[in-house]
């Protein structure tokens, strides 16, 4: 078993060669090459492994297959971590009994469900990698360009990964910031398995309405830690529905948008000076938000669906995002 421990971030096709480029100069830079990965993920027609929160992959990639199994994790700001197993095998097709049986739920029957697996999508695209040596750990950084493909339906793949190979979890933070001073990130909450099982209309889409108001929550330095995690899942799923959401719909989402980063920064304050580099990032995101009001009985006030086309394009919106998980992750020792 490994313990995949990775950041994800989400980038723009247009950064593609200038992302590749920092890669490359960042010190204890090593690049790997690129591979070309074609991936099919399988569960059962009722979603057997997806109610066990497992995911299963068939992987091909230079003449080898392997299958992969990852287990219920965690996610804390944008840190995946979930129990992963991998075994090299010879046909496209998994076979569960060459996981550990510890895996799976008591009473069980494996080889049933074994047989009722079939492809629910598939992801393709081309992986460039690098490994890079921070502070005696060893970060993998790979870079996807393809498509999730499900019932002739296509979604782009445009995505960089941070995973720790070797050493501490801490060198992912600073290491993704570091390319986040050139390059336009954020924070990527959606898998390709999510994503997929989404296209293939197996998991529900993306909610369009606003989010429920924000509950009163304490401001004090005791409670700084859930404050963040709190704020920061809030601003990825109120991202997510702006990303799919009609222009006359948006109105109210901005809104949220905006007391979320304020809440953030609230937070944030209680125990860091404004002369922080924080608090002008929190300043620049919110001086850059779309001034709306909730919708009354008066028309929409519609806001441009290119507006949050041009906050992604701002260095310091993935910055602030990954500041405030680096943050987390230190508070949270």
């Amino acid at each position: 078993m490994d313990a995949e421990i990775e950041l994800k971030l989400f980038i723009q096709q247009q950064d593609h060669d200038l992302l590749i480029k920092i890669l490359n100069e960042l010190p204890n830079s090593s690049p790997q090459g690129t591979k070309k990965l074609s991936n099919g993920y399988f569960d059962t027609t009722d979603l057997q492994l997806r109610r066990w929160d497992m995911g299963l992959r068939v992987r091909g990639f230079d003449d080898q297959l392997e299958q992969t199994i990852k287990t219920a994790g965690s996610v804390v700001g944008g840190i995946h971590s979930r129990p992963e197993y991998n075994v090299s095998i010879v046909q496209k097709v998994p076979d569960l009994s060459l996981f550990p049986n510890k895996i799976w739920p008591d009473k069980q029957n494996i080889a049933v469900i074994n047989t009722a697996l079939e492809c629910i999508f598939e992801t393709n695209f081309n992986r460039q990698t690098w490994h890079i040596n921070v502070d005696d750990s060893i970060v993998e950084v790979a870079l996807d360009i393809g498509e999730i493909i499900a019932n002739g339906k296509i979604e782009p793949i445009c995505e960089l990964e941070f995973e720790l190979l070797s050493g501490h979890a801490s060198a992912l933070l600073p290491l993704a910031i570091a390319v986040a001073q050139s390059v336009p990130l954020r924070l990527g909450k959606a898998s390709k398995a999510l994503r997929g099982y989404q296209l293939a209309g197996k998991s529900k889409p993306v909610a369009t309405t606003p989010l429920d108001a924000m509950q009163p929550f304490s401001h004090d330095n005791a409670h700084s830690i859930q404050n963040l995690a709190m704020g920061l899942e809030r601003w990825q799923l109120i991202e997510q529905r702006l990303a799919v959401t009609s222009t006359e719909q948006q109105t109210l989402l901005w809104v949220q948008l905006t007391e979320c980063i304020e809440f953030l920064k609230h937070t944030v304050s209680l125990d860091t000076e404004k002369t922080h580099p924080l608090h002008t990032l929190f300043n620049h995101i919110l001086e850059t938000l779309p001034r709306v009001t909730p919708p009354d009985n008066s028309p929409t006030n519609a806001v441009p669906s290119e507006q949050l086309a041009r906050l992604w394009r701002l260095p310091q919106y993935g910055q602030l995002q990954l500041a405030l998980v680096n943050r987390l992750i230190s508070a949270a020792k």
